[in-house]
């Protein structure tokens, strides 16, 4: 019992510092200390890492979204758990207004945080969406997503795809599902 208590209290006081930080959007979410004890590998950093975005997906409502994959470049095993963060960069690379809701999309549903441990040159992949300021005014452009691993303070930078070179996400709202076992995309 005494075991259990002292990890809630470390897990809480975690959840307060990160919180007095006000580094949300920097770190992505975090795993417990529990999760993390339990994974046989590592977790994965953004050294270990490339992100690139498939299947462009559009929907009624000037909703797009793609499937962000995450895959372990890396010569080791290492593990996710949870939700990546996520920012926007305009043409060039200067960081522009974002929010980042976790959940479900309106192109999948959320999967939950689970454990998954990546061998090398497997990948893991989260639904990401938002909504088109193109008409609706209140946009912010965006020509590349930053992609926070769970965990980790480094970042990774792959282009949004997009003609114009540069998208209209309204009020740069992104919203992403937890990082689940990929499955073939588009």
């Amino acid at each position: 019992m005494f075991r259990l208590t002292r990890k809630l209290m470390m897990i809480a006081a975690a959840a307060a510092a990160l919180g007095a930080t006000g580094t949300g959007a920097a770190l992505a979410a975090t795993s417990t200390p529990a999760v993390t004890a339990l994974s046989p590998a590592p977790r994965c950093d953004a050294r270990d890492l490339s992100a690139s975005l498939h299947g462009l997906q559009i929907a009624s409502g000037y909703r797009g979204g793609y499937i962000l994959t995450l895959t372990n470049t890396g010569q080791r095993s290492c593990s996710l758990y949870g939700y990546p963060g996520l920012g926007l960069q305009d043409q060039n690379h200067h960081t522009v207004s974002s929010h980042t809701f976790w959940g479900p999309t309106w192109f999948d549903r959320d999967p939950g945080r689970q454990l998954i441990v990546l061998s090398p040159g497997e990948t893991a992949s989260a639904s990401l969406a938002w909504t088109s300021g193109a008409l609706r005014g209140d946009a912010v452009f965006a020509a590349y997503l930053v992609v926070t691993p769970p965990d980790d303070y480094g970042h990774l930078v792959t282009p949004l795809s997009h003609p114009a070179g540069e998208i209209p996400v309204y009020r740069g709202d992104l919203y992403v599902t937890a990082l689940a076992r990929h499955t073939p995309h588009p």
